[in-house]
């Protein structure tokens, strides 16, 4: 039987539209790419796939009725967008940020549950080959007893063109990705422990911050760098019987085991393996790149987003577990905010 056709609308003709939406909804059986919306016309329609209708028009984009709208725009629009959305009937899968505040962001819950339509915020890296592996090894390595982020990030590589307008500048827009990888390892209602920033004469966003968090099953820290000469995401959990480390660019897993009494022949052991795990890994993840299938998670997550669609079953990120991070974040920008007015 053939599945149940889903008319998708696009909003925003950036990078993150053409290089991962549009590429993971081409990928689906029954999902017709109706309209592409964005402020610049002619982007639109550089971007738009054949047959999809490039406007800037918000009528001509809604009288093709999606059923779904994908808000790829700025964090700054993404309330008003959706509540858009909403408005004429649709669903909505809206990138990260959720939004620039708060109160927007909850807003933006209360309609979905008013509308009785779908909201979801696309936490791509929870659905990506590293994360879903690393998931399957941590069942069996036993107490979980510290989780380590390290996002390094260069000022050179590819940016959005909005991120100095928001809050904490890259601060606010990359933490929510490490966040929801925290909360999915550590547990739920993630709280902030401790906040150290620094920012050495930058005025809109720190040169750096570490954070201390704590969820239900333990605690962990995270140390980010804006002004790296290499861009690096990793997530380190430290286990009874293995270290697991997910490399969030490459979409690798390695595991380590336990060395045991640290001795040669162990240290060789645990070095091989993660060399050995680390070369497989990339072989895998470059194969997929060379293939056009290494979406990052945004083509499992976006695949789950039109199951729910057709299935009525609820949205695969729930808001309240996006609340949830944008609420950590906020607290996250707010206390790096205070050391800088207060040094």
């Amino acid at each position: 039987m053939a599945a149940e056709l889903v008319r998708v609308g696009i909003i925003g003709a950036g990078w993150v539209a053409g290089a991962r939406h549009i590429p993971s909804l081409q990928k689906l059986e029954g999902v017709e790419i109706v309209a592409l919306l964005d402020h610049d016309l002619g982007q639109a329609q550089l971007l738009a796939p054949p047959g999809t209708v490039a406007t800037d028009n918000p009528e001509s984009f809604y009288d093709l009725r999606p059923d779904a709208v994908f808000v790829c725009a700025s964090p700054a629009s993404h309330k008003e967008l959706t509540l858009q959305a909403f408005a004429h009937g649709a669903h909505v899968l809206c990138e990260k940020p959720m939004a620039t505040t708060r109160a927007d962001a909850r807003t933006m819950a209360s309609a979905s549950v008013a509308a009785n339509r779908l909201l979801c915020i696309a936490h791509n890296f929870l659905w990506s080959d590293a994360m879903e592996r690393a998931r399957e090894t941590l069942k069996g390595a036993g107490e979980l007893r510290h989780v380590t982020g390290i996002q390094l990030s260069s000022e050179r590589r590819r940016l959005p063109s909005w991120y100095p307008k928001l809050r904490g500048g890259l601060l606010f827009d990359e933490v929510p990705h490490m966040l929801y990888l925290f909360d999915e390892l550590l547990g739920s209602e993630l709280e902030v422990e401790n906040v150290r920033a620094v920012w050495a004469g930058r005025p809109s966003e720190p040169r750096s911050c570490e954070v201390l968090l704590r969820g239900s099953r333990g605690v962990g820290q995270l140390t980010m760098v804006f002004d790296s000469p290499i861009s690096e995401w990793h997530v380190a959990s430290v286990a009874e019987k293995t270290l697991v480390d997910i490399d969030l660019f490459r979409d690798v897993m390695v595991s380590t085991g336990n060395d045991g009494q640290h001795r040669a022949r162990e240290v060789l052991r645990t070095s091989t393996r993660a060399t050995a795990g680390h070369l497989w890994g990339f072989a895998k993840a470059g194969s997929r790149l060379a293939q056009n299938k290494q979406l990052w998670g945004h083509d499992k997550l976006i695949a789950d987003f039109v199951s729910a669609i057709r299935t009525g079953q609820p949205s695969p990120v729930a808001p309240e577990m996006a609340l949830s991070v944008l609420n950590t974040a906020m607290t996250i920008v707010e206390a790096a905010e205070s050391q800088a007015q207060a040094g």
